[in-house]
């Protein structure tokens, strides 16, 4: 497991632990052990690119154990995306509803992206690289990105930025988050994101304001 993951740099106790954390499950269940295995193989290798049986295999479990948790392995990666996207959508939502200037929600919406990215590592990065294969999904879902447009046109009707296409802008601005933390991904650094969050919030304003 070689990804950029939380668990780098732990000593082998605590990387151990982290290998049980659950995304769904409770920490230090079968089911936990399962997710966190999936998380690693699917962000390297994709959904399609990993078995079953190699999936067992990483988690240290059967192949009829790992069906009594998950009915397919389309189910299990659905099921993680859905949980990090989902927590991400709640994240942007209490940011929004907390009130404030337009500036101070940009800010709260970045450092909450920042710290999703950092609170687990290898979740986050799931959800980059599976983004285009689960958002554009037909079944309904929270959709962060959706309530972060709908405040940049809110934002534009009342002129505290100039006009645009308001899904260009938000694409622009969490591109100001996630290129970096693609960038960790690849290793070209392994800082915490929430440490540079005032920059990076700077960086997506100037985005926004821009015409």
């Amino acid at each position: 497991m070689d990804n950029a993951d939380a668990s780098d740099g732990m000593t082998d106790e605590a990387g151990r632990a982290f290998a049980r954390r659950g995304v769904t499950a409770v920490d230090g269940t079968m089911k936990a052990r399962i997710e966190r295995a999936a998380l690693e193989l699917f962000t390297a290798r994709g959904v399609d690119g990993v078995s079953i049986k190699e999936l067992a295999a990483e988690a240290g479990v059967s192949v009829g154990a790992l069906y009594r948790h998950y009915e397919s392995k389309e189910a299990l990666a659905l099921a993680l995306f859905d949980t990090i996207h989902g927590r991400l959508h709640d994240e942007v939502k209490a940011a929004l509803e907390a009130g404030g200037t337009f500036e101070t929600v940009a800010r709260r919406v970045v450092r909450a992206y920042c710290e999703a990215a950092d609170a687990d590592r290898s979740l986050f990065a799931y959800h980059l690289t599976h983004m285009v294969r689960f958002t554009n999904a037909p079944s309904p879902r929270p959709d962060p990105v959706a309530l972060i447009a709908a405040r940049i046109e809110a934002a534009m009707d009342a002129r505290d930025i100039p006009r645009g296409d308001p899904e260009i802008k938000a694409a622009a601005a969490l591109g100001v988050v996630l290129q970096p933390a693609i960038h960790r991904l690849a290793g070209r650094f392994d800082a915490p994101l929430a440490d540079r969050a005032d920059e990076l919030a700077r960086a997506a304003l100037a985005v926004l304001r821009s015409r």
